[in-house]
């Protein structure tokens, strides 16, 4: 093939070269991450202004009465990102789901401006705090000061003489 046949071929090519160009560019901007539709509260968790205890324990959060996530808390370590003053205090972090049927919802938790309920059920403590569900991040440091009692209803029968 001569060189002019050569450069015939490629100018004949070029604008099919552009239209892929453009076309991997479209799908290369498809591939960025989707946006989360959660909500991610996270921060201290204390009670009385006392570090919980144990320190690693399950937290709940729940929405409308429904269970919308659950996580553990634990120690905070000095790295990057870790304010100092939370260092060697219980943290936590909760992916707290939306309300919807796709893959990560779950239908009947959180929509916007609805209140999150988080507890620990192993103290049996519920946070003061009850921030309100948006799509994002939120620092919120609890205070776990509510406290839940266990109630048992037992069925009983009357005895009034009648059959």
């Amino acid at each position: 093939m001569t060189l002019r046949n050569r450069l015939s071929l490629v100018a004949l090519m070029l604008p099919a070269f552009a239209a892929a160009g453009i076309a991997f560019a479209g799908i290369a901007g498809a591939d960025s991450p989707p946006v989360p539709d959660f909500f991610w509260p996270y921060g201290l968790i204390q009670s009385n202004r006392n570090d919980i205890s144990p320190p690693v324990q399950t937290v709940m959060a729940f929405v409308n009465g429904q269970s919308c996530g659950i996580a553990q808390t634990q120690v905070a370590t000095a790295s990057d990102g870790t304010p100092p003053t939370d260092v060697g205090h219980t943290v936590y972090v909760i992916n707290v789901l939306a309300n919807g049927t796709s893959a990560g919802d779950r239908g009947g938790c959180g929509q916007a401006n609805s209140p999150v309920m988080l507890y620990l059920p192993q103290s049996h403590l519920m946070a003061q705090q009850q921030p309100l569900f948006q799509q994002g991040s939120e620092r919120v440091d609890l205070n776990m000061s509510v406290q839940l009692s266990n109630q048992s209803v037992i069925p009983s029968l009357a005895n009034d003489g009648t059959p």
